[in-house]
């Protein structure tokens, strides 16, 4: 295993699991998601997530040779996931304390076109660049995004009632 590609894979795993202590903290109500420096510390933790992944997948120590056609299509699932998150991204212009229901534009279909964006982020660019190791890791990202998912679903359940029910029976994610 080479050295770049391991201490890539920890930076990716421990961004992970602050992005996860804050959503505990958030959960448990001992941190306030409004606090700006919390926001900037999260911010950089999940900038630093994604340019680890970005970095890791390249230099995977047992990639594998894919057909050019997988290849490109895996190229096209991930810049679909790039169009995905930061298109959802500018449209809500935020990530956090969102105070009203957003059902159009990106979110007409689906309800988490960020979240489905990083998971399109992290199978695409694994599979276009045969990074077998790295999609093992990236496994660990998808059920982390999977978790946020689950709880942001009970905070707008709460938060928007039967608005957000209605809404999350006509969409997708």
């Amino acid at each position: 295993m080479s050295v770049d590609h391991t201490i890539l894979a920890i930076v990716f795993v421990s961004c992970l699991a602050v992005r996860g202590a804050y959503e505990i903290l958030k959960e448990a109500h001992k941190i306030n998601p409004e606090s700006k420096p919390i926001f900037a510390v999260i911010l950089t933790v999940m900038l630093i997530l994604w340019l680890s992944w970005f970095a890791l997948c390249p230099r995977d120590p047992f990639q594998i040779e894919l057909p050019p056609l997988i290849r490109w299509l895996a190229l096209v699932v991930f810049l679909a996931g790039l169009v995905l998150a930061f298109g959802a991204l500018i449209q809500l212009r935020g990530v956090e304390n969102i105070d009203h229901l957003v059902t159009t534009g990106f979110f007409k279909n689906v309800r988490h076109p960020m979240y489905a964006g990083f998971i399109a982020w992290i199978v695409g660019w694994s599979l276009f660049h045969g990074a077998i190791v790295s999609l093992a890791v990236g496994v660990v990202g998808i059920v982390s995004v999977l978790w946020w998912r689950h709880l942001e679903e009970a905070r707008l359940r709460i938060q928007f009632g039967d608005a957000y029910e209605q809404y999350r029976m006509t969409t997708w994610f």
